[in-house]
């Protein structure tokens, strides 16, 4: 998904909650939190209503919607719009897909259960753009906050499906502890573009200097990892080496590979599958 990718870096979040439904801080004091930290695009979030835009250019702000109403929830990004939530899950995506929008499902592994998104529910909505694999504020809450296992369910079944890493940000604790690095222009459209072609990796603190992929040679730099893992079909991990460099032959066998970057404590960065085809 790399291929091509133009423009800077940019730090964002697309999980994001105001007083316009049951964050904490108004919407411009949301959008202050975040330019305070740096922060270049940010994606205001609300659950099943939209929340207007703060007048402020220090960062690209993108309309959402969380929906969340009568069902598992998930993001819509990138579309001025509320989705009728008495509809089935599948219709709801379908129509998001539709209209052009950013399509990812939240938090797959809240719950003591994990029983959020089942994995049955997971594998009968579809397509749509990708998963969360981090969300902050499940570390606050029950369940668990990564998704990797679920990652790796859908890449194996075939599906094309990319992981972000998300704040879904309520309150000032919650954030910035998950982001989304994405090769695009600073420019909303562009932005939505790069998310949807998974031109981006996830990150919750390590961050990733170089990502190639040249001729069969997969090849990664983190001045922070300790150690790096390529990662394929059924989660099975190909190669684990010591950071911050490190390459992989792909033999075709593999599915798919992905790379993770493992820091200190839990920071980590995750790039996007590459698919493999089969020999």
């Amino acid at each position: 998904p790399y291929a091509g990718a133009g423009g800077a870096w940019l730090r964002g979040n697309l999980h994001t909650h105001t007083t316009c439904s049951d964050g904490r801080l108004t919407p411009e004091e949301v959008v202050e939190h975040y330019a305070a930290a740096g922060y270049d695009f940010l994606a205001l979030t609300d659950h099943d209503t939209l929340c207007p835009l703060p007048d402020d250019d220090r960062l690209v702000l993108i309309p959402g919607v969380e929906v969340s109403r009568g069902g598992p929830h998930l993001n819509a990004v990138g579309v001025a719009k509320v989705y009728d939530t008495s509809r089935p899950r599948g219709g709801i995506v379908a129509e998001i897909m539709a209209d052009g929008a950013l399509c990812f499902l939240n938090h797959p592994n809240w719950l003591a259960d994990f029983g959020h998104w089942p994995q049955a529910a997971l594998a009968a909505v579809g397509p749509f753009h990708g998963i969360e694999i981090f969300n902050s504020v499940i570390d606050f809450l029950e369940g668990e906050s990564h998704a990797l296992d679920r990652w790796d369910m859908l890449l194996s079944a075939g599906r094309r499906v990319w992981g972000y890493a998300n704040d879904d940000f309520h309150d000032r604790p919650h954030g910035p502890r998950g982001w989304t690095m994405v090769a695009a222009e600073r420019d909303p459209a562009a932005i939505v573009a790069a998310l949807k072609a998974g031109r981006f990796y996830a990150s919750t603190g390590v961050v990733i200097e170089q990502i190639t992929l040249g001729g069969a040679t997969l090849s990664v730099t983190a001045p922070a990892a300790a150690e790096i893992r390529f990662v394929a079909k059924h989660g099975r991990v190909v190669r684990f080496c010591a950071g911050p460099a490190a390459s992989y032959e792909v033999t075709g066998g593999e599915g798919y590979v992905r790379v993770e970057c493992w820091g200190a404590g839990r920071q980590a960065a995750w790039t996007n599958p590459v698919l493999i085809e089969e020999a």
